[in-house]
């Protein structure tokens, strides 16, 4: 028998009894239909293994309390809005003794303890596990107290998902609702083939492919299996003949029309770095072929008759490089779309947060016009900010650029990271929240959590940066070039990347080369000192934020 420290989920879908009774074949398609949409692709994109599967329940292992916390989050929330199925989860740090079998032990018996305890759609878990946390999944709970646990000796300290009470059933928390942005249902990928690696290849796919297109702010990314969906449909199936795999991938447009096909071939042995390749070059295909089909109609659209969802899409699309004039261009564009919809909330939300990144970042005085009508979009966009964490979280970060106050705008990133925890954009707006306010440890946390959940899309040169800056700031100045490496093969006009780099390698002692990059920055940045630097932004004064100071300054930025 095996002995291993495991973390473990326990799943059990309520009143299952009650629904086989009255509808058995409509409850086993409603559960088959969300293993594959839902629990399957979840489980995988978290290294999560399905060791029993109940029917009415799942238990499942992770090596990580990280990966197990994060898996029950998102499967409740996409069950958020379902009309019939509703899960209670419980979730436990413990030993588990494995024979030929079945799997055993404290660790399973009190995660299902504390399954059977929680609320309708609530997430609990011990004690053991919220010390494992990071800062951006642990606001997400609250302290439940010491719980008797039937057949377990002692107590066992537990906490819950914040917005699920122990004793009633309630929803979460609203989270935004998009713009009417394009769509993309990614169908969970077709395997007739029996063997379970098979299935569990195919479950990762879809996650991968799900993860990669949900990371796109101008693009709804979604895993549906319904035809009837709207928006742009991508059909990945898995094929099988002994040991050789082909993946075939089908692209359809909102009208059914095939706009692109692939086909890719590997090994079972190879099947685990092929994976990585193929969503990756399925992914740069897609968001290509979908970017330029929905860049062709709207431009082909007068600028009169621009929508305001239309305006948001292409401002969104215009900040792809932090360059001056991306900056400029995407600010326009979401001020067009607060004229022609002054209720539109990711209006405000996308224009307020270009607009903050450009004045935290660079001194250009193109930028100087956008930055003073921040307090306009504020207090315009303030009644619409209920509901939608972006543009909430938009505000606080503006309030605080202007009374310099940290503890509002924790208290917001806190509830942002309740709402919206695995968002990669918000992630990473809340890492710089967390930064310019001197929390460098909890900005490091939100930008590696970013930089996971996405892989494309601007913001992942904006977390590459943020990573790089908290790093400085932590004393990982190799871990700092690291990320820096990763964000110039993205961009080479992002100030921050020069600014961060230098700072680095002078406090590794590399000032020569410190100083060649400080040159490159300062071509870009030419106004820029310290004394201005710390004026529009100084770190709440932290520690980390002096020794980011300091590097610049042996880098050769010039005090005044």
């Amino acid at each position: 028998m095996k002995r291993r420290l495991s973390a473990m989920l326990a799943a059990d879908v309520v009143g299952y009894s009650k629904m086989i009774a009255q509808d058995e074949a409509a409850t086993l398609s409603t559960l088959e239909s969300l293993r594959s949409e839902v629990f399957g692709p979840v489980f995988a994109d978290n290294a999560g293994r399905i060791v029993k599967s109940m029917g009415d329940g799942w238990l499942v292992e992770f090596q990580s309390a990280v990966n197990a916390v994060t898996a029950a989050m998102q499967v409740q929330d996409r069950l958020r809005a379902h009309p019939t199925i509703r899960l209670r989860m419980g979730l436990h740090i413990g030993d588990v003794t494995q024979n030929a079998h079945d799997l055993y032990g404290d660790g399973i018996n009190i995660a299902a303890r504390l399954e059977s305890i929680a609320p309708e759609g609530g997430v609990m878990i011990s004690d053991a596990v919220y010390s494992s946390l990071d800062g951006t999944l642990s606001p997400s709970f609250e302290a439940a107290g010491p719980q008797t646990l039937k057949n377990i000796a002692r107590p066992v300290t537990a906490w819950l998902r914040a917005g699920t009470p122990l004793r009633a059933a309630t929803d979460m928390p609203s989270v935004q609702a998009t713009s009417a942005l394009p769509v993309l249902n990614v169908h969970p990928t077709a395997n007739s083939d029996p063997r379970g690696e098979l299935q569990d290849l195919a479950d990762a796919l879809t996650a991968d492919l799900a993860s990669y297109f949900g990371s796109i702010n101008w693009l709804q990314g979604r895993i549906s299996g319904s035809d009837a969906a709207t928006g742009y449909h991508l059909r990945p199936m898995l094929r099988a003949r002994g040991d050789r795999l082909r993946l075939e991938t089908r692209l359809l447009t909102p009208a059914g029309a095939t706009l692109w096909t692939h086909k890719s071939q590997s090994t079972l042995d190879d099947a685990f770095d092929w994976q990585d390749n193929v969503v990756g070059e399925v992914a740069d295909h897609c968001i290509g072929m979908i970017l330029e089909a929905e860049t062709t109609r709207i431009t082909a659209v007068p600028d009169s008759a621009l929508t305001a969802e239309q305006c948001v899409l292409m401002g969104i699309v215009s900040w792809r490089d932090f360059s001056h004039d991306s900056f400029i261009r995407s600010a326009a564009f979401h001020e067009r779309a607060m004229q022609t919809r002054p209720d539109m909330a990711d209006a405000y939300a996308e224009g307020l947060m270009v607009v903050l990144a450009a004045r935290t970042m660079t001194a250009h005085p193109g930028i100087k016009t956008w930055v003073d009508k921040i307090p306009e979009w504020m207090e315009a966009g303030r009644p619409h900010a209920a509901g939608h964490p972006m543009l909430s979280l938009a505000i606080a970060i503006a309030t605080y650029t202007q009374d310099a106050r940290p503890l509002p705008l924790r208290s917001v990133v806190e509830q942002t990271l309740r709402n919206a925890p695995f968002d990669a954009r918000i992630l990473s707006y809340c890492g710089w929240a967390n930064l310019w306010c001197g929390h460098t440890q909890d900005a490091y946390d939100c930008f590696v959590k970013s930089l996971e959940f996405g892989r494309l899309g601007p913001f992942y040169v904006a977390a590459l940066g943020g990573a790089a800056t908290a790093c400085v700031q932590l004393g990982q100045d190799a871990e700092a070039l690291d990320y820096l490496d990763q964000g110039f093969a993205l961009s080479d006009s992002y100030p921050t990347y020069y600014a961060s780099k230098s700072a680095a390698l002078a406090h590794l002692g590399r000032l020569e080369e410190a100083r060649d990059v400080m040159a490159k920055y300062r071509t870009l940045e030419p106004g820029r000192t310290v004394d201005s630097w710390r004026t529009s932004n100084g770190y709440g004064g932290s520690e980390g934020g002096a020794r980011y100071f300091e590097g610049l300054r042996l880098a050769g930025l010039p005090e005044r």
